[in-house]
């Protein structure tokens, strides 16, 4: 009978811990066809995450919201995770990077009637204005040329509109992100172009708030459970669910 007893207290014990597994809260901004709220899953890159989380014991939660806010919220720890971030050195003061979950292409994008098919440098360019999501990273080079016309936007369907409607000469960003973006739109995205050479690839992370107590624990956790499922096969899966092979 004691040990019956021992086992229940036990169970009752145990229950609690496995019933409040943490849920971590993640946040992006809509960036289709790689994460966004309109998608299945929230798109491939938020299932690969979600997946990984799940595979390390941990429940999820993901809010779209604007870019700059999404870094904001993750840097004050409100929430705790931000979805598909480039790297910079900067960053790596308030966030801890996981290991990379995808790898993109980045360029300068314009549209048919731009007068320049390529470029050499960047102050070849510099005259004309150039738009780019509010807070984002471009990358090493780019984020560190002082642009003279340089124009921050809340939303990738905003800076396409105003490269469509002249308003802004180039977009820095992922081509496909800006095409969906126009087609959702209702704008002609086949006119729209990468300025060679394009500017770089850049792989996508994770990030962890520095600001929440388990930060380097959650990163830890996700790294094994992203290790996990590319071993088990799980991440290829997902990639062909969505198309992405």
């Amino acid at each position: 009978m004691k040990s019956l007893k021992l086992f229940i207290s036990a169970i009752a014990i145990a229950f609690p811990l496995i019933a409040s597994a943490q849920t971590v809260k993640l946040t992006t901004m809509n960036w289709s066809p790689f994460y966004a709220e309109s998608l299945n899953n929230g798109g491939f890159i938020t299932a690969i995450v979600e997946e990984a989380l799940s595979e390390a014991g941990y429940d999820s939660a993901v809010e779209f919201t604007g870019w700059q806010t999404a870094l904001d919220t993750v840097k004050s720890g409100s929430k705790d995770a931000l979805i598909g971030a480039y790297y910079t050195e900067e960053r790596t003061k308030d966030y801890y990077y996981s290991i990379p979950i995808y790898t993109v292409l980045v360029g300068l994008i314009k549209t048919s009637d731009f007068p320049l098919k390529n470029y050499n440098s960047f102050e070849a360019i510099n005259d004309y204005k150039i738009g780019k999501i509010e807070g984002s990273s471009i990358g090493a080079s780019f984020d560190a040329f002082k642009f003279s016309q340089l124009h921050e936007f809340d939303s990738v369907s905003s800076a396409v509109k105003a490269l469509t409607m002249g308003e802004i000469d180039l977009y820095a960003d992922n081509l496909a992100v800006a095409k969906d973006a126009a087609q959702s739109s209702g704008l002609d995205s086949s006119q729209l172009q990468i300025l060679l050479p394009p500017l770089e690839k850049n792989d996508l992370y994770l990030l962890i708030s520095k600001s929440i107590p388990n930060a380097m624990e959650l990163r830890d956790a996700f790294n094994k459970g992203l290790f996990a499922i590319q071993a088990s096969g799980k991440f290829d899966e997902i990639l062909t669910e969505f198309n992405q092979q």
